[in-house]
């Protein structure tokens, strides 16, 4: 019995699809015991560069054995050819032929064993030329020599050598090199490899001119397949020469021969098989001319010459697999082309070809159920014994080598096909095809076909389920229904469900079943009414743990394998399974709101929970709760106070659920969320099902255009209930009464007292009080203090007791001083902690306009004794000093003292300098005057600096607050 019967005749063969390189053979070198015939062995064998010479090294052994060659014909009259393509040739010329044989000897033009060693030499050319003979091979012979040669000319001895190895060898010169082992091996080996590929060209130029010689001695009567045959060798032969352009021509060729033959039920496996090589060959090399389009063209008309072409009817899924193999095989051309750099678009790319494969793999499978379902045995003896020893490509190992005009033995040809029927039905077709299938996905993931992949991925799912993969079907049906949910695409959807939820049944995956059912028992499938009730009691039974009912179109044996699945599901107790209902379409949705989107932190935060159940049978809940998230922790609130009846659903019912509960202090001037509404399912003594659901789940949204057509049976608008996920936690409202004395405007310079009065008006007493002083803009040109004396940090703490009463009153002050005019605001924040049952944090504000301005402006003149201004002071000459003060503020200064302080050249002409205007107060808009009379000891002009002019002031009625100026 032959187990790839099938596999042998749909697939290519190995030498078929690698890129032919020219054999080159290499003998004498021992890589085992010498390291330098190992050096030289890597060089050629393993070192290989992208620029490389297209050839393939081998290590042939001294003694090593050819392939026989065949004896030559003379004449084609009386030969008739048994078959098309010979199995063992494009072996034979790949890897046992060598085009170019290459003897290597170690041996320097100055050995002093030179004679014997030339003896040896030419003892080893001999013998290969006798394994090879009748053979046109080149042999060449690369001396190893470990001294460096000469320039070409000077070595007399080298030349006199070297003819005579030539002609001890029976070699022309050409044949003969030399590889000195040094530093530059590299580059005598890329010399040596590039002669190499020349000699085989012309090796395979030769061997062509062989076979086309061929071509005079055949008619075409009886000689069809020799013409099919010659110019498949010619193309070969080329490719091996690495003329594309030629080798494409050849294969052309062959494949127009091979059309002419006619086809009947005994050949049309051989042409079908041959013209599948033919033309693997022929859209390979259009791919490498970048000749694309030509490539698509030419394999589609191959398909179409060949989709009816079946054969025997009873081996129908053999044409399947060939089909299939040819689309498969042109995918991986097509992309191999791609990955060097061909373009490929939507419409066009290796994804559509690897999809064809997988349904002529389908059209396969489904042959192999019609024509192999009554075959239970294999035939004795066997039709298939030598199938792996057959001479010719795509024939019967019943009646090899057989012409089409003998006739079948129909005993033999039934015993055959019964053993290819048997063998293809313990084919795995379904692997066959996911793996068709899997290629065909990425390509089409490549090219952004979105549909189309969702489209070959729920194939492969069901190719999943029939071939009882149960597991992976049910992740490819869920991971579909995403795409199929978002897109709103309710019909394909439907029918998803209902195979998922077979495959989950059939594999006791308990927690998807209960959210498959969940969904398909929503208003959005098309599932049938009936079906939904069976689903419905399943979904009860779970929740009791016992074994749902499968269903009805299942087989006895499949269904007695699921409920011995079953079984051990329900070993636990009690069970419990959470599921994140996000954007899934179940029968049951919610909506949750917060009523405002700002809340106090005394406040009750109130959150809305609408639940509607669209499923057609009464559902009820266990429990329904919220979930909260806050920046410090989330938090879960139930549903209190209802009873079952509440927590019943009927279908398309609607129920509004109110949860409070107060917010965290902590969570102050922070953002508190709506993180999930919670339903549980069941009871947690046998089965529970935690649904968790979005505050706002889009998956069930309709179109906003279409709300205004709906009607709510209840009064309860579901579909229009607007969400409010989001609240943010603010301060309470302080009912501190809080009042600022002070009296302005402010003046430049002095200390301004502020003083602050707080009433407590709250319901409860305070603690930890705190008031807290900082300026809007923080600036050197303004100090904050607790007494007038020095500036202090901010923000200013002010000093007050911890605690206050109810109806308690404060009073307490601070310092601000400002050093130029302005407007400046002062703010003062006032927190504490309500000494109530839960401690609250409360926080006042208060803002403080505060306008500056200059208490005075000071001028100052220069007189002479005669009371008229001077600009220009003399040495010892006296003049007087007139200060004049011009008081601008709205409220009384009284001076409390002045003081004037030469500095040189400037000098006191009076015996003692006493303020004049000590002691007086003054109003708004009135001007003081202090004469004081002084010399000056060089002359000097008026802009000169003579001195300091002071001034010691103070508000009226203010006595212990003085400001120097």
């Amino acid at each position: 019995m032959q187990a790839n019967t099938i596999q042998s005749n749909s697939d290519f063969p190995p030498e078929l699809c690698v890129k032919p390189l020219a054999p080159v053979g290499i003998s004498g070198l021992d890589v085992i015991n010498n390291a330098i015939h190992k050096s030289v062995w890597e060089i050629f064998s393993n070192n290989r560069r992208n620029e490389h010479s297209p050839v393939l090294f081998k290590l042939i052994a001294n003694d090593h054995e050819f392939p026989i060659i065949k004896p030559k014909r003379n004449s084609y009259d009386w030969y008739i050819p048994k078959g098309i393509l010979k199995r063992n040739w494009m072996h034979k010329h790949l890897y046992e032929i060598p085009a170019v044989m290459v003897i290597f000897y170690d041996l320097d033009w100055s050995d002093l064993q030179w004679n014997e060693k030339m003896i040896e030499c030419a003892s080893r050319v001999q013998s290969m030329r006798a394994a090879l003979e009748g053979r046109a091979t080149r042999i060449v012979v690369v001396l190893i020599q470990t001294t460096l040669p000469l320039p070409a000319g000077e070595d007399t001895l080298a030349a006199e050598r070297a003819v005579a190895l030539c002609a001890s060898c029976e070699l022309n010169s050409q044949s003969l090199f030399v590889l000195p082992h040094g530093d530059h091996l590299q580059g005598y080996a890329t010399r040596l490899e590039n002669a190499f590929y020349e000699f085989a060209q012309t090796y395979y130029h030769n061997e062509a001119k062989t076979v086309k010689s061929h071509k005079e001695h055949l008619n075409k009567n009886s000689h069809q397949y020799l013409y099919v045959r010659h110019q498949f060798k010619l193309g070969f032969l080329n490719e091996l020469k690495q003329d594309i352009h030629t080798a494409y021509k050849h294969y052309n060729h062959a494949y127009e021969n091979l059309l002419e033959i006619r086809i009947v039920d005994t050949n049309s496996l051989e042409i079908r098989t041959i013209a599948g090589f033919i033309n693997y060959k022929i859209c390979r090399l259009l791919f490498l001319l970048n000749l694309a389009r030509d490539a698509i063209s030419t394999f589609k008309s191959h398909i179409d010459r060949f989709r009816s072409r079946i054969g025997f009817q009873e081996l129908a899924f053999e044409h399947y697999a060939w089909l299939s193999k040819q689309y498969a095989v042109f995918g991986d051309t097509f992309d191999e082309a791609v990955k060097l750099g061909l373009p490929a678009v939507q419409t066009q790319h290796p994804g559509i070809y690897y999809q064809q494969a997988a349904q002529q793999a389908i059209l396969r499978k489904k042959a192999c159920k019609e024509l192999c379902s009554t075959v239970i045995a294999y035939p004795s003896p066997d039709p298939l014994e030598g199938v792996s020893s057959m001479e010719f490509y795509g024939q019967r190992p019943w009646r090899p080598g057989k012409v089409t005009s003998e006739p079948p033995d129909p005993h033999l040809e039934a015993r055959g096909i019964q053993a290819v029927q048997y063998l293809e039905k313990q084919v795995n077709h379904s692997n066959i095809i996911i793996q068709l299938y899997g290629l065909a996905i990425s390509q089409y993931k490549t090219y952004k076909c979105p549909r189309t992949r969702r489209h070959l991925v729920l194939e492969m799912a069901d190719e999943c389920y029939d071939s009882k993969d149960y597991g992976k079907a049910l992740t490819l049906y869920t991971h579909m229904l995403w795409d199929f949910r978002k897109e709103k695409w309710w019909g394909i959807s439907s029918q998803v469900l209902e195979k998922a939820l077979i495959c989950a049944f059939l594999t006791a995956n308990v927690q998807d079943y209960i959210q498959l059912a969940l969904e398909i028992l929503g208003v959005n499938t098309t599932t049938s009414l009936d079906d939904k009730r069976r689903i419905y009691e399943n979904l009860k039974k779970i929740l009791k743990k016992q074994i749902p009912y499968g269903h009805p179109k299942l087989q006895q044996d499949v269904l007695q394998n699921a409920i011995i699945i079953w079984q051990p599901a329900f070993t636990a107790n009690p069970l419990h399974f959470s599921l994140d209902m996000a954007n899934i379409t179940a029968c049951i949705e919610t909506r949750a709101r917060f009523l405002k989107n700002v809340y106090e932190v005394d406040q009750n935060v109130t959150v809305e929970i609408y639940i509607r159940s669209t499923c057609p049978f009464p559902l009820s809940f266990a429990k329904i709760s919220v979930t909260i998230n806050a920046p410090n922790c989330n938090s879960e609130f139930a549903v209190t106070n209802v009873d079952n009846i509440a927590l019943s659903f009927h279908k398309d019912e609607v129920k509004k659920f109110i949860i409070e509960f107060m917010p965290d202090p902590h969570d102050i001037n922070k953002e508190i969320q709506i993180d999930s509404i919670n339903i549980q399912l069941g009871n947690s003594t046998e089965c529970s099902v935690d649904l968790r659901y979005s505050s706002y789940d889009e998956s069930s949204k309709n179109h906003p255009e279409l709300l205004h057509f709906k009607r709510s049976h209840n009064g309860i608008d579901f579909d229009n209930v607007r969400p409010l996920s989001t609240a943010t936690i603010v301060p309470r409202e302080s009912k501190l009464n809080i009042s600022f004395d002070h009296r302005w405007p402010a003046l430049v310079g002095e200390w301004y007292q502020i003083v602050i009065n707080i009433i407590n008006e709250e319901l409860f007493g305070i603690r930890d009080l705190k008031i807290e002083v900082a300026l809007d803009e923080e600036s050197s040109e303004t100090e904050l203090s607790l007494q007038p004396t020095s500036a202090c940090k901010q923000p200013l703490l002010v000093n007050s007791p911890k605690n206050l009463d109810f109806n308690g009153k404060v009073s307490t002050h601070f310092f601000v001083r400002v050093h130029k005019a302005c407007k400046c605001h002062v703010t003062v924040r006032v927190t504490y902690t309500l000494d109530s049952q839960k401690a609250v944090l409360s926080i006042k504000t208060g803002v403080i306009p505060l306008t500056v301005v200059e208490p005075f402006e000071v001028s100052t003149k220069y007189l002479s004794m005669l009371m008229s201004e001077i600009d220009r002071f003399y040495v010892d000459e006296e003049f007087g000093v007139m200060n004049y003060i011009r008081f601008c503020s709205p409220w009384t200064i009284c001076v409390e003292d002045t003081l004037l302080e030469f500095v040189p050249p400037g000098k006191s002409a009076e015996n003692s300098i006493a303020s004049q205007i000590a002691g007086r107060s003054f109003n708004g808009e009135e001007i003081s005057a202090e004469l004081h009379i002084a010399t000056c000891q060089k002359s000097t002009d008026q802009g000169s600096n003579l001195g300091k002019y002071s001034i010691k002031w103070k508000r009226y009625q203010i006595s212990d607050i003085f400001v120097c100026y």
